[in-house]
């Protein structure tokens, strides 16, 4: 009996439509996805790149006039900032005596705001340097980088502009003098409005030479000045702060998170520190002046001095009320800085 051999039926595998369609839309979906998180993070990136250039870049203002229109002599003067070198432009205006003669023993360093010059007209920043040239100290006003007659340069609003304030110690303890016959300053002071205010303060940390400081309606922190400003500025959602501010750091090297004066300011002590603000400022709340003052006087030996200025709004102070403004920044640097001695 033969047996026969068996035959095997292998199993036929059939394919599944469906699932293969949902593969393949799987597959364009993610694609899909890719590519659009790839556009968006190319226009996040690219928006991000157009406001940090716009924060950084601004026109630049001529100055209106010069101390010769208030009949008084100066001497224009240039000098580089400290580490950089950009070469820096301002004037020097000798102090009057009440003789009438000239001096630069007690020498102010004048610091202008954001987006202006050492002449700004609207704070006031011309007068007020007239005024105290008539009471006997001279000023040292000059541009920051980026602004007024100074060369081009990123708008940092501190983080390099300290260098600019050190550089003008520099010139007046070492650069050529301006009025030979009068010599060297015997002390010197500074004076800083609003981002001037907080770069004052960012550079007196650094300078042990700066003997004294008035700030006027600075900021404590910039950061949540400019999660405010710059989407209003750039009419764009405030998520492209952060990658505006990361931009400017990567392109223009620029950390607006280190411009932080209320970090520093205590190690301006035991030299003495006059704080103003305007209980009417609403572009820098006076709280900062608040916080600012109390973070001076966590320094055991610290001398402290406030003035909330009634009805001024920002950088307004010394217009608002003048006469008295003039008269205690007058006061606090006498007793900072001493008397004029009227000798060379």
């Amino acid at each position: 009996m033969s047996s026969q051999p068996s035959s095997s039926v292998a199993p036929t595998i059939q394919s599944q439509p469906g699932a293969a369609a949902n593969g393949r839309n799987w597959r364009i979906f993610v694609v899909a996805l890719l590519i659009i998180s790839g556009l968006l993070t190319s226009a996040y990136t690219a928006l991000s790149l157009y406001i940090a250039t716009r924060l950084v870049y601004v026109a630049q203002k001529p100055l209106y006039s010069t101390p010769a229109a208030f009949g008084l002599k100066y001497q224009d003067v240039t000098f580089p900032s400290r580490e950089d070198h950009i070469q820096l432009r301002g004037w020097l205006i000798p102090g009057v005596l009440p003789n009438g003669g000239l001096t630069v023993q007690r020498t102010i360093i004048l610091v202008h705001g954001t987006r202006t010059n050492r002449a700004d007209k609207a704070a006031g920043l011309l007068n007020f340097s007239v005024s105290l040239a008539r009471h006997g100290f001279a000023v040292l006003a000059f541009d920051m980088r980026g602004m007024g007659e100074s060369p081009p340069a990123p708008l940092s609003l501190g983080y390099f502009e300290q260098r600019d304030v050190l550089g003008a110690v520099d010139f007046l303890q070492s650069g050529p003098l301006p009025y030979p016959d009068l010599g060297r300053p015997r002390a010197i002071g500074g004076w800083g409005v609003s981002m001037g205010g907080a770069t004052l303060i960012l550079a007196t940390a650094r300078e042990p030479a700066i003997r004294a400081i008035v700030s006027d309606c600075a900021y404590a922190d910039i950061i949540p000045i400019l999660e405010r400003e710059v989407p209003k500025g750039s009419h764009l959602p405030s998520v492209f702060t952060p990658g505006s501010l990361l931009a400017a750091q990567a392109i223009y090297g620029i950390n607006y998170y280190a411009v932080r004066p209320v970090d520093v300011v205590a190690q301006i002590a035991p030299r003495p520190i006059l704080f103003i603000h305007g209980d009417s400022d609403d572009y820098i709340p006076s709280s900062n002046m608040t916080t600012l003052a109390n973070a001076a006087r966590t320094a055991p030996n610290a001398n402290v001095q406030t003035w909330l200025v009634p009805g001024a709004n920002h950088a307004q102070s010394f217009n608002t009320h003048t006469q008295e403004y003039v008269a205690r920044v007058v006061a606090f640097y006498t007793t900072a800085l001493g008397t004029d001695t009227g000798a060379v």
